[in-house]
């Protein structure tokens, strides 16, 4: 029965988010940006649902909360408040000052893309093209490995040789909704999707610590924050993760081309606000999770290898009918709204690329524009799905961490185009450092993590995103403080 009532469930959500997109069919400039008229609360919700992906929170945190507890709070959601403290102080004034966002008269519009924002600041073609690639390349692997955690979970009720039927079934209407409603159907249903995950979260956490007070009031101190030394008396601690954390989500708002969407759609008295709230929740959200998983395995036996998947099988035969019949299909739609919440917000970012960035479809079809897109980055999408996880056979876990360093490696070169004197930037040789220590970057995230991933070290791929970025940020920074200083000495 419980099997029965997820499945139901499930068919209901994915109904009512394909209906909605079908009824609710955008055109024009609003499709892209909603004609800059999202308040806070829109944009919070969106940020928020957005940033809690399935991979992540309803993965990353529950799982590796098991082996390191609330530090795993401390050192990620904490970090991410860093980053978006540096990031609303000190980048987001300057982008409001440069005019971020905003449409001329006629067609052209001036600033509504990065890629825009990238071209206007280096005044360069080329390095417009290399963050443009580098980023779509993060943001498609995002959707990737979104896809995979999906269609892992609906293992639940189907052979695994079978989960192609799945991965199809949700990208399609994942991007039907999405390539219709535009980012005004992106950002309503986000709104729903979040919400239910909270409540979701908050109710599981409830239900365990109420039903099973006797176990889990005894809970050891060392159960929530576990000791870095062991019972040989050596220093244990997940010293490359801690680092690959900090590093990845002081750097994520700025590399993040959704952001950039999210920024360009929303009135700029607003986004400050919007996004303290965003993050608040995804704090609470992420702190939730982590107990859940805590709480959840003190109850029952830990796997050798834990996973969401087991997670569901032990609820749906608990032999608990509150615990089978309510909270297994409540999961289970939360797990399904995270994936639509984070595909959809990185689809949208890249039909927009695709129109009017690299202009690779012509927007003046508009009747087909959105179906093109679709279809081209459905094929890509599926594409890569086959050649990351069956072809290279990458572990989740290691892919995880090679995105971190995908999404992240464009970051220096943004923050400089932000902060830069315009005329350093423009400088041809500094065009040329910037393009090439990207790639370098690039390079030398992608080898750290074919390695790691054929050694079967999990804290060498981890290190990938802090040695490509210090190895990038330095050089760009030298080149950039030698040509300010020629450039004055003339």
């Amino acid at each position: 029965m419980a099997y029965t009532i997820c499945l139901l469930a499930t068919i209901a959500v994915l109904v009512y988010f394909l209906t909605y997109g079908l009824m609710n069919v955008s055109r024009g400039q609003s499709y892209f940006n909603c004609d800059k008229q999202l308040n806070r609360k829109e944009f919070s919700s969106s940020f928020a649902a957005s940033t809690t992906s399935l991979a992540t929170v309803l993965y990353y945190f529950v799982i590796l909360g098991l082996e390191n507890g609330l530090w795993i709070i401390i050192f990620s959601p904490a970090s991410f408040i860093i980053g978006t403290l540096l990031f609303s102080k000190l980048m987001l004034p300057r982008l409001v000052k440069q005019k971020y966002g905003y449409i001329e008269e006629g067609e052209k519009t001036i600033g509504n893309t990065l890629g825009d924002y990238i071209y206007q600041r280096y005044d360069s073609q080329l390095v417009k093209k290399v963050i443009l690639v580098i980023t779509l390349l993060g943001i498609i692997s995002v959707m990737l490995i979104e896809l995979y955690v999906g269609v892992q979970i609906f293992n639940v009720f189907m052979d695994s040789n079978y989960e192609i039927i799945a991965l199809i079934f949700i990208s399609i209407v994942t991007f039907i909704y999405t390539g219709l409603g535009g980012l005004n159907a992106v950002v309503k249903t986000d709104k729903i999707q979040f919400a239910f995950m909270m409540l979701t979260a908050l109710i599981l956490v409830l239900f365990l610590l109420f039903h099973y007070t006797d176990t889990l009031c005894n809970l050891s101190f060392d159960v929530y924050f576990p000791r870095f030394t062991g019972k040989d008396g050596i220093f244990h601690s997940n010293w490359a993760l801690y680092l690959n954390t900090v590093c990845v989500n002081i750097l994520l708002i700025p590399s993040l081309l959704r952001n950039w969407q999210l920024f360009a759609a929303t009135k700029d008295d607003e986004i400050s606000n919007g996004m303290w709230i965003g993050v608040f929740f995804t704090v609470l959200i992420s702190l939730l999770f982590v107990l859940f998983g805590i709480y959840f395995y003190t109850i029952f036996a830990v796997p050798k290898d834990p996973s969401l998947n087991h997670i569901l099988s032990t609820m749906a035969n608990s032999g608990n009918a509150i615990l089978s019949n309510f909270l297994f299909p409540m999961l289970f739609v939360a797990c399904l709204m995270a994936l639509l919440s984070t595909v959809d917000s990185s689809l949208l970012p890249i039909v927009q690329s695709l129109v009017m960035d690299t202009r690779l479809i012509k927007y003046k079809d508009e009747k087909y524009t959105n179906i093109k897109c679709i279809a081209v980055i459905l094929f890509v999408t599926l594409f890569l799905y086959l050649i990351v996880f069956k072809l290279l056979n990458f572990d989740i876990l290691n892919w995880l961490f090679t995105i971190f360093s995908l999404v992240t490696i464009s970051s220096p070169a943004i923050i400089f185009a932000c902060f830069g004197n315009k005329e350093v930037l423009k400088n041809k040789k500094m065009q040329n450092t910037v393009v090439w220590s990207t790639i370098l970057g690039l390079i030398i995230a992608g080898g750290i993590s074919l390695w790691g991933n054929k050694l079967g070290m999990l804290w060498l791929i981890q290190l990938n995103t802090p040695f490509a970025v210090a190895i990038s940020s330095f050089i760009i920074f030298v080149v950039y403080i030698y040509t300010k200083n020629s450039i004055k000495n003339k």
